[in-house]
């Protein structure tokens, strides 16, 4: 098959590494598959089979030869199905109507619109796809998430810090990534007495409530891809509060397979990811955050994470995910010939 996908930017977001590995994925499997986007090809992420044309998508030849289109943001849907000779899919890895940025700037209505166009819905997680089809977006297919496990592993046994280190990942400006939880929480325990150090990795530089909450020990901008492996095995707990509007928690699974003990929200997204592997807090509330603390930073709870989180994560793979694409991708070729 002649696969191109429509990546709108190739900024250091794990969305877009996602679309990234699926293309990679799918090229191992012996297809031609281009990523095009009017941005330059990432210096972060190499893709080693598929092609990268940079070009606007009017004057793509990928786009123009492709047997399947694949648009992986709300805004480059309209421009997947326009003219298209074969079958168009919609890659979600959320909802865009739900976040607070598209919100503010009236484009829920739009966003819905565009979900409803006829473009065959791909969803990165079972939470999320059954969200979107109560939404009335179905049907929508499940194709996993993309994870390469060679990357993220336990590394040496160590003991704990003193004081130990608790990572929270994520930009704070972005309320449904649920770190102004976190650090909440955080906070709530640092005043009961609890030390600990924390370890913050956004790709935003510390903002205004970043400085007002004033909880980072260590704050990381932009951290390379390469040395995140790291920055989990180096920490003695990873916090993740995304909210039930994200997608999926890509640094919740990071964490899992590097052997970290998680303390999670507990959200149906999180629950998928985290299974019996990981702690759950009550979602958005920072006193159950902060009573939960103590009980992860023991011996018991990193031998069980060094076991149970990499024997989670193992569920996940970008080969299993590029199998679920070209089924989807030859069923609706089948279909349209």
């Amino acid at each position: 098959m002649n696969i191109a996908y429509l990546l709108e930017s190739t900024g250091l977001f794990g969305g877009v590494k996602v679309v990234l590995q699926q293309a990679d994925a799918l090229a191992r499997r012996g297809h031609r598959v281009t990523v095009v986007s009017p941005e330059p090809a990432a210096e972060w992420f190499r893709l080693a089979r598929a092609r990268f044309e940079r070009s606007s998508y009017a004057q793509s030849a990928a786009l123009a030869e492709a047997d399947v289109r694949v648009a992986t943001f709300f805004r480059t849907v309209p421009v997947a199905l326009d003219r298209a000779s074969g079958p168009v899919f919609h890659l979600s890895q959320g909802y865009e109507g739900e976040i607070a940025h598209y919100k503010d700037a009236g484009l829920v209505d739009e966003i819905a619109r565009v979900y409803r166009l006829p473009a065959r819905k791909l969803a990165v997680s079972d939470t999320l796809a059954r969200r979107l089809e109560g939404m009335g977006f179905g049907p929508v297919t499940d194709v996993g998430q993309t994870f390469d496990r060679t990357e993220f592993a336990p590394g040496p046994e160590r003991a704990a810090g003193e004081p130990p280190v608790i990572l929270v990942v994520g930009a704070l400006e972005i309320e449904f990534k649920g770190v102004d939880v976190a650090l909440r929480g955080l906070a709530e325990w640092r005043r009961q007495g609890g030390r600990f150090r924390v370890r913050r990795i956004s790709y935003a530089p510390p903002g205004p409530l970043e400085r007002e909450l004033g909880m980072a020990d260590e704050y990381h901008t932009k951290l390379p891809p390469e040395r995140m492996p790291f920055a989990y095995r180096a920490s003695d707990l990873f916090v993740g509060g995304s909210r039930v509007e994200e997608g999926f928690g890509l640094p919740t699974l990071e964490a899992l397979a590097c052997g970290v003990p998680c303390l999670l929200s507990d959200v149906p997204g999180q629950r998928e990811i985290g299974g019996g592997a990981a702690s759950y807090y009550e979602d958005g509330n920072p006193r159950s955050l902060a009573a939960a603390l103590p009980a992860m930073l023991t011996a018991d709870a990193r031998a069980r994470a060094r076991v149970a989180g990499p024997a989670e994560a193992a569920r996940y793979d970008s080969a299993f995910v590029a199998e679920k694409l070209e089924r989807a991708f030859r069923e609706a070729l089948g279909r349209a010939a």
